[in-house]
């Protein structure tokens, strides 16, 4: 800058001086030809003054000295030159400019090339009156005597041109060493907080606009100088946070190459912190978590997905941050809690399966001993020992449907093959048979609405219809109404009984959870009835939805669509 700034300024002031130095010399030059034409006119006066009728015109013209006197008659002959000329030869000079300007009584000098001595003159003409005739008196000075003035000046001129440069450039190499010093303080301030340090040190003084400036400019350092700072801060933390989550996480740009990899993701691909900027390739060719991080990059689409990898699975998450060009993944390992869930249902099963058998042995040995039985004092016993029966060989049958449910909800092929075209409305109505003591028991209204048939498993239908239909009937009110209302695309089943709370919607669909757990007991519910509907539908691609209002009735829809 100060350079540049020296540069610039050295430019103009040599510009400035340069020009200077020609009107000097202009104005000292028309000065010097205003004093010769003075001087002319003046001698012309003087040899006017001079002149007389009787006087010899050839001495006359010899008293000019340096300058040149010429007599002239009134029709422009030459009478008589202070110059060594043969008059008779000169040419006629009554229309020279300045004899021109005597007639007219409006003498006036003039500068002009004289033919007859080849060089400028400063010419001045006096119109003399003698006797009863005039003649013209005329003055004259070489230009190149005015030349001579000023090239005596000249010197003079220089020599205080190469002063004034001198001065003009010490005193603006100071004030540009001035000038520039706090932005120079200001500059090596900035490159140290480039370059990571920090600095209080005070910017250096200089002129009060330049003061005003530099400390504004300072004070955005200060400022940028603390940001940058806490950014540090924060980032170190970010850093720090995001390699000790136990989650894989990375991002890729719009180009998919990555941008951010934490600890975890690198340990999951064995790959090493170079990965950086390279292509995503670099960490997995799989298909399904290519193809969703082109989904996500391409058309915004966020996914979840597992993702088997080494042995190990993952939860994947992949969505676009907000506001950014860059796409995240996010990988949770769940092969721990797969395996746990797995022994739970292999769990679940066996024990239902060890169950059922004593309890089907205490059923037959309870009905033997009723048969028997000639003590009525304990038949309340009996009936006792059937109704607890009865509830636990249901509980375990539910528990067997859900358990061979999700072993097949879980199979390679994914969603359950084609079974049978089935009548929703006559698996409704045999369902409506099955539970008639208890929608008679509560004056209940069942209307089953429309037709339509849906390609699965008579089985599946069944448990589907049955267990809407007596969710239903059992959380209703005395003499409610419920409605089952079938097309071929959806099922909706509807009621007007004791509703749903909007905090437990979100967990019904759990095994064994209930809304009312005192009423489910009285009226023999398992907690199992919506979990099994969760999963036939999951095993048949059907969509599962519930609307319900605490007091007023619970609506469910299952939406076939097609597979």
């Amino acid at each position: 800058m100060r350079k540049r700034l020296f540069l610039y300024t050295t430019l103009i002031i040599f510009v400035g001086l340069i020009c200077f130095f020609a009107a000097s010399v202009y104005m000292t030059y028309n000065n010097n030809l205003s004093i010769a034409k003075d001087t002319v006119m003046e001698t012309a006066r003087i040899c006017a003054g001079l002149y007389s009728d009787d006087i010899d015109v050839s001495a006359f013209v010899k008293v000019g000295g340096d300058t040149r006197i010429t007599v002239i008659s009134p029709d422009g002959k030459v009478l008589a030159d202070s110059r060594p000329l043969d008059v008779g030869a000169v040419e006629n000079h009554l229309d020279r400019p300045e004899i021109q300007a005597a007639i007219n009584n409006s003498p006036e000098a003039h500068v002009r090339y004289s033919s007859t001595l080849g060089v400028d003159f400063i010419y001045y003409a006096l119109r003399v009156d003698s006797g009863d005739s005039y003649v013209f008196i005329r003055a004259a000075v070489p230009v190149a005597k005015v030349d001579g003035y000023l090239f005596q000046s000249l010197p003079l001129l220089v020599l205080l041109l190469v002063i004034i440069a001198g001065l003009c450039f010490a005193i603006s190499r100071g004030m540009i060493q001035r000038i520039t010093k706090p932005f120079e303080s200001i500059e090596q301030k900035l490159n140290l907080l480039l370059s990571g340090g920090h600095t209080s040190e005070p910017v250096a003084k200089s002129y009060d606009e330049i003061d005003t400036i530099t400390r504004g400019i300072d004070e955005v350092a200060q400022v940028l100088q603390s940001t940058i700072i806490s950014l540090r801060d924060e980032k170190s933390k970010a850093e720090y946070i995001l390699n000790n989550i136990g989650d894989g996480i990375f991002a890729v740009d719009e180009s998919k190459n990555i941008m951010l990899i934490n600890a975890s993701a690198l340990a999951i691909f064995d790959v090493t912190p170079d990965i950086i900027e390279k292509s995503m390739s670099c960490l997995s060719y799989d298909k399904a978590l290519t193809a969703a991080v082109d989904d996500c990059v391409i058309g915004e689409k966020s996914s979840l997905f597992e993702f088997a990898f080494n042995g190990r699975i993952y939860f994947v998450t992949v969505k676009r941050l907000p506001e950014t060009k860059f796409t995240m993944a996010v990988l949770s390992d769940i092969t721990d809690s797969r395996e746990n869930e797995k022994r739970r249902e292999d769990f679940f099963a066996n024990a239902s399966h060890e169950l059922k058998t004593p309890l089907t042995a205490i059923k037959g040995f309870n009905e033997l001993t009723a048969i028997n039985n000639k003590d009525e004092s304990i038949n309340k016993y009996i009936e006792s020992i059937t109704r607890e029966t009865d509830r636990m060989l249901s509980l375990i049958g539910d528990m067997l449907k859900l358990s061979e449910l999700e072993q097949r909800d879980a199979a390679p092929n994914g969603v359950c093959g084609r079974g049978t075209e089935v009548s929703l409305k006559a698996v409704a109505n045999e369902v409506c048979e099955t539970l008639s003591a208890a929608i008679n028991e509560k004056s209940i209204t069942v209307d089953i609405i429309g037709d339509g048939t849906v390609d699965a498993e008579p089985g599946h239908v069944y448990e589907l219809m049955k267990n809407l239909i007596e969710n239903a009937v059992r959380y209703n009110n005395q003499d409610g109404n419920v409605t089952a209302d079938i097309t071929s695309a959806c099922l909706t089943v509807s009621d007007t009984g004791i509703g749903i709370s909007p905090g437990e919607q979100t967990r019904i669909f759990e095994r064994f959870y209930r809304v009312e757990k005192s009423r489910s007991q009285r009226s023999g519910g398992t907690g199992l009835g919506l979990s099994i509907i969760k999963h036939i539908c999951a095993l048949y691609g059907w969509e599962l939805s519930m609307k319900s209002k605490l007091g007023v009735g619970t609506e469910i829809k299952v939406a076939f669509g097609k597979r």
